[in-house]
Parts: C-alpha cells; sequence; structure tokens
C-alpha cells in the first residue's frame, strides 16, 4: 500500500516542468543562431553541432529526473512493509464487543445471555490486568470507539454495564469493523504492545471478519477471537422485535479465518505464537482466561518483539537524484566526446565510472547500522535505534565479531534505560564480557550501578561502583559516586538529603569507531541522569 507524508511536495514538480520547458525553449532558439552561423562556417561536416544538441538535451532532461527524484525524497513515500524487532514497555488491549442481536441468545452457561457472559468474562479479566491500558469497541452494524485507550477503569465499567444492540443503531453485524476500529484505536508508534481480544459468537451479515483479520496480521497486531454460545441453534428475536430467527456459535469459521491470517501475516515464522498471532478461543473452555491473560507482557519474561513498518524509499530517491545530476554533469563536460572514441574522453569516462562506484557500493554495514542507531537515538527514536542495535548485535554474533556484539550490548542498555526497561538493560549489561575493553567494562558497572541506585538497592549500586573503579581506575565519575553512594549508605537512618549522582563522561578515543559510538551515546546518558536526579524529589509527590 502506498503512503505519502507530504503530498504538497508534488506541486514543485510543476515548476520544475515550466523551468525545463523554458530552457529548451531558450535552447531552441539558441541552436537556431547557432545552427546558422554553422551553416554558414561549413561546420556540418565534423558533426559538433549535433553532439552539441545532444548533449544540452540530455543535461536538461537528467537534472529535471535529478530534481524530481529529489522532490519524491522530500515527499516522504512509503510502500512495502518490514518486520522491525522492537522493545515494548506495557500492554495495552482493546475489547471488542460484538452486541449484536444475536448476543441475545441465553445458551451461556448458568443460563445467561451471550452478552451478558461476554460483559461478566471481561470484569474477570479486568481485574486481573493492573496495569493495563484498556479500550472499549462496539461492534454491530459498525464499529465505532466508545473509550479511547485509557487508564481510567471507571469509564470501561460504565460502558461495561450499558452493553446492549440498543446502544448502535446500525443494522446487522460487521465484526470485521469493529476490529478495524480496534486497530485505530491504537496511536502510531505507540511504546506499548497491542493486543485486541474480540468478544463474539462469529455471526455476521458482511462477511468483514476475514478481511480485517488479515490486516491485523499484516500490521503485526496480535487478535484473539473468543467464542460465547454453542454450536446448538439457538432461536431469537430479530432487530425488529418480531422476527424469529436461530443462531449458533460459528467457531469453525473464526478457526479457518484465523487460520488463513496468519498465513499472510509478515512475522518472522519462528516468532510465530499464539501471543502474537490470531487465534481463537472459546470462552467455555478450560484456562481461556489464562490463555488471554498470559499474552500479556507482565505474565511472562520480557523480552524483543517484533514490529510491522512501513518501508521508507527516501534513501533510494536521494541516490537517484544524486545519481542523475552526476550524469547530467559528464554529458555537459564530456559533450559526448567518448563517442569519438577518443583516448583522453575514453579516460575520462573510465573515471568517471570510478567515481561512481561508491554509490553502488553496500552501505549496509554493521558498523553504520550501528551509527545509524545512535543518530535515531539522538532523534529520541528508540524504536528505531533499538532495531538498528539488534540487528547489529545478531550479527556480529554471527560473524563472531565479540568486540562489536559487545559494543552493541551497551548501546542497547543504554536504549533501554532510556525507555525505563531496566531489567532488559541489565540483561545487556551483563553481556559485556570481563575481557571487554577497560573503560566500557568500566562502564558496563557505572551503569550498572546507576540502575540499582535508582531502585534504591544503595549496597549493591556500591559493589558496581567499586567494580567500575577496579576496571578502570580512571573512572573518576564511578570514584565520586562510590562516595555519594557510602555517605547515602552511612546516613540512611537519618534521613540525610539526597546526593545528586555525576554522569559518566568517557574519554574520545579517535582511533576506534566503537568507542566514538560509545562516547556519543554517553554524553547524551550524562544529561538525562543529571534531569531524572533533580527532578526525583518534586515528582516523588505524584501519587500514581
Amino acid at each position: 500500500m502506498l503512503d505519502i507524508q507530504r503530498p504538497y511536495a508534488f506541486f514543485i514538480l510543476l515548476i520544475l516542468i515550466f523551468f525545463s520547458a523554458y530552457d529548451l525553449f531558450r535552447y531552441k532558439k539558441v541552436a537556431k543562431s547557432l545552427g546558422v552561423a554553422n551553416l554558414m562556417n561549413n561546420f556540418q561536416k565534423n558533426k559538433s553541432f549535433r553532439r552539441f544538441k545532444i548533449s544540452i538535451i540530455l543535461r536538461t532532461v537528467l537534472r529535471f529526473f535529478a530534481c524530481a527524484f529529489a522532490v519524491f525524497a522530500f515527499a516522504g513515500i512509503f510502500w512495502g512493509t518490514n518486520a522491525v524487532a522492537v522493545q515494548k514497555t506495557g500492554d495495552a488491549v482493546a475489547f471488542v464487543f460484538d452486541i449484536s442481536w444475536s448476543m441475545n441468545a441465553k445458551d451461556a452457561p448458568g443460563g445467561l445471555t451471550r452478552l451478558e457472559a461476554s460483559r461478566q468474562y471481561a470484569w474477570k479479566l479486568l481485574e486481573k490486568m493492573n496495569g493495563t491500558s484498556v479500550s472499549v469497541v462496539l461492534a454491530k452494524g459498525d464499529g465505532i470507539i466508545a473509550v479511547p485507550l485509557t487508564d481510567d477503569r471507571t469509564s470501561v465499567d460504565s460502558i461495561l454495564e450499558s452493553l446492549s444492540p440498543a446502544l448502535m443503531t446500525a443494522a446487522g453485524s460487521s465484526i470485521g469493523k469493529g476490529i478495524s476500529s480496534a486497530m485505530q484505536a491504537f496511536p502510531k508508534n505507540m511504546s506499548q504492545n497491542a493486543h485486541v481480544w474480540v468478544f463474539t459468537d462469529g455471526d455476521e451479515t458482511d462477511g468483514s471478519l476475514s478481511f480485517a483479520l488479515d490486516d491485523a496480521a499484516r500490521f503485526g497486531i496480535p487478535v484473539t477471537l473468543v467464542g460465547f454460545g454453542t454450536a446448538r441453534p439457538v432461536e431469537i428475536l430479530a432487530g425488529d422485535g418480531v422476527t424469529k430467527v436461530k443462531t449458533f456459535l460459528n467457531a469453525e469459521k473464526m478457526i479457518d479465518a484465523a487460520s488463513a491470517a496468519n498465513k499472510k501475516s509478515l512475522l518472522p515464522r519462528h516468532r510465530l505464537s499464539p501471543d502474537n498471532s490470531i487465534s481463537y478461543v472459546a470462552a467455555d473452555s478450560e484456562g481461556s482466561a489464562y490463555v488471554l491473560l498470559n499474552q500479556l507482557s507482565g505474565k511472562k519474561m520480557a523480552g524483543e518483539s517484533f514490529e510491522i513498518q512501513k518501508i521508507s524509499h527516501h534513501k533510494m530517491f536521494i541516490f537517484l537524484a544524486i545519481l542523475f545530476f552526476i550524469f547530467s554533469f559528464i554529458v555537459s563536460e564530456l559533450d559526448l566526446n567518448f563517442l569519438s572514441g577518443s583516448k583522453s574522453a575514453k579516460k575520462t569516462a573510465v573515471l568517471a565510472v570510478f567515481a561512481l562506484l561508491p554509490f553502488f557500493t553496500s552501505c549496509k554495514s554493521e558498523k553504520f547500522s550501528v551509527l545509524n542507531g545512535v543518530f535515531n537515538w539522538y532523534q529520541k527514536k528508540y524504536q528505531t535505534a533499538t532495531a538498528n542495535f539488534l540487528r547489529s548485535y545478531n550479527n556480529s554474533k554471527l560473524s563472531e565479531d565479540k568486540t562489536l556484539a559487545e559494543y552493541c550490548a551497551y548501546n542497547l542498555a543504554s536504549t533501554y534505560i532510556m525507555q525505563d526497561e531496566l531489567d532488559a538493560a541489565l540483561i545487556r549489561l551483563e553481556q559485556v564480557s570481563p575481557e571487554a575493553d577497560e573503560k566500557l567494562k568500566s562502564e558496563a558497572f557505572y551503569n550498572a550501578g546507576i540502575i540499582a541506585n535508582r531502585r534504591g538497592d544503595f549496597s549493591l549500586a556500591r559493589e558496581y561502583f567499586k567494580k567500575a573503579v577496579l576496571a578502570d581506575s580512571s573512572n573518576l565519575n564511578a570514584k565520586i559516586n562510590l562516595e555519594f553512594i557510602q555517605q547515602q549508605l552511612e546516613s540512611r537512618n537519618s534521613k540525610s538529603a539526597e546526593k545528586e549522582m555525576t554522569s559518566v563522561n568517557v574519554e574520545k578515543n579517535n582511533n576506534s569507531m566503537e568507542n566514538a559510538v560509545f562516547n556519543l551515546i554517553q554524553q547524551e546518558e550524562k544529561e538525562r541522569w543529571q534531569k531524572l536526579q533533580s527532578n526525583k524529589k518534586d515528582s516523588s509527590v505524584v501519587d500514581y
């Protein structure tokens, strides 16, 4: 699917067309004058005039395309998708309630209607979902977001209490539109793991379920269909209050739709699981609630997940713009003399080809990926930075580049710290081996000490700072913070004033790209730690 961020940029193409046409018009007038002059001087035999005309036309055309590709790059054109490794914090769940008239069938356990059973089921789930953001979507003939993503349980309980087919006037049943609305309830670049739970009997009138599940699979949003009712047909009154119809739990249809959608998922096959794929579970089956709750990151060990992101092609357009501009320069400067076969022209053409080789060489080296991650890190695009560092880390492990792998692990830890993923950061810091560079090892211990201090474990923080000093005796910041932490331990009972911790300031190593990246990361961390410490007292009064 084609997506353009700045479509207004294409108006620049109109200006380019105007100037290109004007340039060719001027050329026509000049060429006419030159043609008369050449005819008078009998210059047609050496074909120089023809080469001149061709070079002017080619130069104009090539520069027009160079400018056009630059406009395409600025427009921000996206097409295609890619699975990107990201680190997410917490969960967000969109509850989709099928409130069509078929949900009034009384075939749920205890003689409840399907709708009443789904309400009570949702309440039981919410009791176990502390810290999870929730939105509520109603699906009937259409799908509407009744409660946007929120942590306020009062508004969620309020809408659950009033669930009824009368809440929506749209006729029919459209589960697919409810799922589509649920996906829209999640903001772009959300830092939480998104989930969609659909409470339905599978009875629909527009056949949109399969298409909605396909979209969810392509965008990497897990959807779980929770079935209510029984396979035995039950007679109910339709929306007009007169017509009697029969309805049943269409579990087989939902299972088939989920299976077909999973085949269209863009996630790596080895990463597909019930937690991140399209699935079905019967509400009255044993352990169904556990299946749902186990999808939440708070109920299992956190780790990297995958997100489907659209692919930007601005780099390709920039490359083409530069390439066409260089070709236009070559055409105008050489005046197409290489067609004549002269040695100097051939030599120049060969040199031009070698000059263009760097543009054809791949820039996808692991060190370039690390630098690209640092660039995104400075722009606070931490998920993109995480993807770059993860890719470089995994590839460096495969290529057995131990040094680069350790620097990537340290960069990942720094990125996780910025997202308050302290457990994930500690795991990455532990991947810095005892044989690592002294400065890297020292700063890994230093950051571990900072994390321990933030958690209030001053004894553990002191041990980490000691290790940092032992690893690199020139680490002055580790020494200072070791003294501060010692004072905090000695004054805990007397409730002494809190001490501000100074951050790391690593010496720059111009001979190593890895150390340069390392220093860039540390410079930003210094500012963040100082802000966290200076605001710590004020933020402590906020009661969440």
